[in-house]
């Protein structure tokens, strides 16, 4: 398994990938078909296939967001986890792991000291819940987390 920068031949392999997923919302398969977004989009490939994908920014804020209040705050920047997907076979394969693991470091080179996110609900949330405690997230007030990009490494590498 390796994870890589989406590049735009492998965009429609994405969109396959997502649209034949059971719990990926196809009202957003849209945002992976388009070439210029503020976000930077990972894919986990395993056997030849993208099996996974990450989407985040390193540019934010959230000094004064309402929905970060819960968190002790380090300076800016905070990079925003998006979205995180994988398909169902392989999540025990440890796909999520390494597109966080990516994420973070990337996040870290970038001088980010707080990643954050809000755990989509869309389906079942305690495995989501379960997922990202375990890759060194805490979670507060209505779903969101967060956690130092060493904290996510750290989880990450120690499995």
């Amino acid at each position: 398994m390796h994870v890589e920068t989406l590049r735009g031949r492998d965009r429609a392999a994405l969109c396959q990938m997502l649209e034949g997923s059971g719990d990926f919302p196809q009202n957003l398969v849209y945002l992976y078909r388009r070439t210029a977004s503020r976000y930077v989009t990972l894919v986990a490939w395993c056997e030849g296939e993208i099996s996974g994908v990450l989407t985040g920014s390193f540019d934010s804020d959230f000094t004064g967001n309402s929905a970060f209040e819960a968190f002790e705050l380090p300076r800016p920047p905070h990079a925003f986890l998006e979205r995180i997907h994988v398909r169902e076979s392989v999540r025990s394969r440890g796909v999520g792991r390494a597109l966080l693991e990516a994420y973070a470091s990337e996040a870290s080179e970038r001088g980010c000291t707080f990643i954050g996110g809000s755990i989509d609900l869309s389906t079942d949330p305690r495995l989501r819940r379960k997922f990202f405690v375990g890759v060194g997230f805490t979670i507060r007030a209505h779903d969101n987390f967060g956690a130092s990009p060493i904290d996510i490494i750290t989880a990450t590498t120690q499995h």
